[in-house]
């Protein structure tokens, strides 16, 4: 795990000690745990939807990032990226991350509008899990924009540099 962290420049200690990560757990399990069952369970339907829409259009948001960031991929910029950076690996990270909750929250949005009627700690478990899962997915995307900035500006840097010399 040592070597995976490393080689992803620490990301798994940001996960684990972000506080979005917590906040959400938080939040969604008390919301989960103590919102009226009536409430929870009519409102699944419409919850799981926005889910699985949210999840999949922020997958392509994902995919659009990738697209900009192998644009962006030159002899210049990736020997800068060697310089500001722990390695490309690292920079695929947050990507990843991100796709990877995305499908967590589309699948926990599915599981949602088809569970039925499970017992009511089944459906509080599965609730949490799924309001979790929206609401953190949410909070990391905006992480996710802000590093697709920093590179858009270290791009912009490097394209004024070249101009020049």
């Amino acid at each position: 795990m040592k070597k995976d962290n490393k080689r992803m420049g620490g990301w798994t200690k940001k996960v684990i000690f972000d506080p979005a990560l917590w906040i959400t757990l938080l939040v969604s399990l008390a919301i989960a745990l103590l919102g009226n069952e009536g409430v929870l369970r009519s409102a699944s339907t419409e919850v799981g939807l926005a889910q699985v829409q949210i999840g999949t259009a922020l997958l392509g948001i994902v995919i659009a990032g990738l697209a900009i960031l192998v644009i962006f991929l030159d002899e210049r910029y990736i020997a800068l990226l060697e310089k500001v950076s722990p390695g490309f690996e690292a920079d695929l990270w947050p990507f990843k991350y991100t796709a990877l909750i995305a499908i967590i929250c589309a699948a926990f949005g599915m599981l949602l509008i088809f569970v039925g009627s499970p017992p009511p700690i089944i459906f509080r478990i599965i609730f949490w899990l799924s309001l979790w899962s929206f609401s953190y997915l949410l909070w990391i995307l905006f992480d996710l924009v802000k590093f697709i900035a920093e590179h858009a500006k270290a791009r912009i840097k490097q394209i004024q540099k070249n101009r020049k010399d």
